[in-house]
């Protein structure tokens, strides 16, 4: 199956984690799932986990985005077939921990009945403690059920939105609070997708602070590991559970949607994610179609603006390190190469548009950071500030004369990633892609699981992937 935050090596789809955001501006944030904050009845409120970990033991990397201690057959789902797994194992006496380390669900060492008693309270939703594998592939635990609390992290639009689109597809959008340190809040962003907004409850970083957050009954916080990781020691410290899997960014080949699938047994939600889980099935079979029938894949750069930006660009590569933005994850699905690989430009940085142009790759493939959350921008804003970027050279590349200079918005690289690369390869192989199936599966994610307007085209919307080509005509 492909999931975004999940790539393609070609020929099969791996496993990766993430979600899509480049920060650009000093702004972060948490938000932090709470519900009724004073209730003596919140299970993280009076949480103590049951299972010891070690820090110092890293995992080797799984190859499922089912990411916690009880997938004991390693596939997207807890359930009876993972209890007959792990009852055989323990049979026949072969379990290995080295490769099947996933079946140890309470983490001592051994497999025996109390693995299957806390494997059945899982899938019966009772309240004990659940062990996944982090972000950097070490055991961690959290309160099970986790139903009252989940975070987001930090300031521009799809950073903050990509938190609110999984507790959409969770079903705990309702329960959040926002936890910023600067100006952006959900205010800001468009209530035709986020309902109400404005009124998600804010909070500052800095007043009333972890201290005070904590004293209100808040105890689970969540984000990217960009910002995140500079609060995880203080927040620990005072007895926050941290998730630690990313949402803007994948890390160690983990994404937003290994996260998805992964919150959806920790939030004991399976029956939420499936759906999603099951729409991603159905793109796989036609991303892979197109990888076969490419012989000859193009070669792509991804330049980022946004409005208020210009003559500042940002240039994305793959990087050396063990976090990449998603946007390279999301576009690498398709049969194509990155042109960065082979430059002396490596990860996120600012550039002059003169020394993206002058990468002279096939296809420049442009990242209009989130705000098409915002309520701020209409779509001919956001076309205009796609033109007034490609007219910086752009249009004369090789690629702007071949016609192939395309806007995927930052939104398509974290959740919906995996229904907007679908439309972006029918730009870039439309004799391989189908642009009236792609675009049906890109309306199908928006009418099903955000709360885009079920009477209006996702095409005529400020999600829509855009094409130069189309525009100038």
């Amino acid at each position: 199956m492909v999931l975004d935050g999940f790539t393609m090596n070609k020929n099969m789809i791996i496993a990766i984690v993430a979600v899509a955001a480049i920060a650009v501006v000093g702004v972060s944030a948490f938000v932090f799932l709470g519900g009724n904050h004073s209730s003596s009845e919140d299970y993280a409120a009076t949480y103590t986990s049951d299972i010891s970990t070690d820090s110092s033991k890293t995992y080797a990397a799984v190859d499922t985005p089912m990411r916690v201690f009880g997938n004991v057959n390693g596939d997207m789902y807890l359930n009876e077939a993972d209890v007959t797994a792990l009852k055989a194992l323990i049979d026949a006496g072969t379990w290995n921990s080295s490769t099947q380390p996933l079946a140890d669900t309470n983490l001592d060492g051994v497999l025996d009945q109390k693995d299957v008693d806390r494997l059945n309270k899982f899938i019966k939703g009772e309240k004990t403690t659940m062990a996944y594998l982090d972000w950097n592939n070490k055991a961690a635990t959290a309160p099970y059920p986790l139903t009252d609390y989940l975070g987001s992290n930090y300031g521009i639009y799809t950073e903050f939105s990509t938190g609110l689109d999984m507790g959409i597809i969770l079903g705990i959008y309702n329960k959040f609070t926002y936890m910023a340190n600067g100006d952006i809040g959900p205010s800001d962003l468009d209530t035709a997708m986020y309902p109400d907004a404005g009124n998600i409850k804010q909070v500052s970083i800095k007043t009333p602070g972890l201290e005070a957050l904590y004293s209100g009954k808040v105890r689970v916080m969540m984000g990217d590991p960009k910002f995140l990781g500079g609060y995880v020691a203080d927040a620990e410290s005072l007895g926050f559970t941290v998730i630690k899997l990313p949402e803007n960014r994948f890390i160690n080949d983990i994404g937003c949607g290994d996260t998805l699938v992964t919150m959806g047994a920790l939030c004991n939600a399976q029956d939420k994610t499936k759906a999603y889980i099951d729409f991603c099935d159905k793109v796989e079979a036609k991303i892979l179609a197109a990888n076969a029938a490419v012989s000859t894949p193009l070669s792509y750069v991804i330049p980022y603006t946004a409005p208020g930006y210009l003559p500042e660009i940002y240039v994305d590569g793959r990087g050396t390190g063990t976090m990449v933005t998603s946007d390279v994850e999301t576009v690498d699905m398709l049969p194509v190469t990155s042109k960065m690989s082979t430059t002396a430009i490596d990860g996120f940085d600012k550039v002059d548009a003169e020394s993206i142009v002058a990468l002279d790759p096939d296809t420049f493939i442009v990242s209009m950071f989130g705000y098409s959350s915002s309520k701020s921008y209409t779509v001919d804003q956001i076309k205009k500030v796609f033109t007034d970027f490609v007219e910086l050279g752009f249009d004369a590349s090789t690629a702007g004369t071949n016609d192939r200079v395309f806007a995927m918005p930052f939104e398509n690289c974290s959740l919906a990633g995996i229904a907007c690369v679908l439309v972006l390869g029918s730009m870039l192989y439309p004799s391989e892609i189908n642009a009236d199936e792609a675009w049906a599966l890109m309306n199908e994610y928006y009418h099903t699981f955000t709360n885009f307007d079920d009477s209006k085209d996702v095409k005529d919307s400020k999600f829509a992937p855009l094409s130069y080509a189309a525009l100038k005509s």
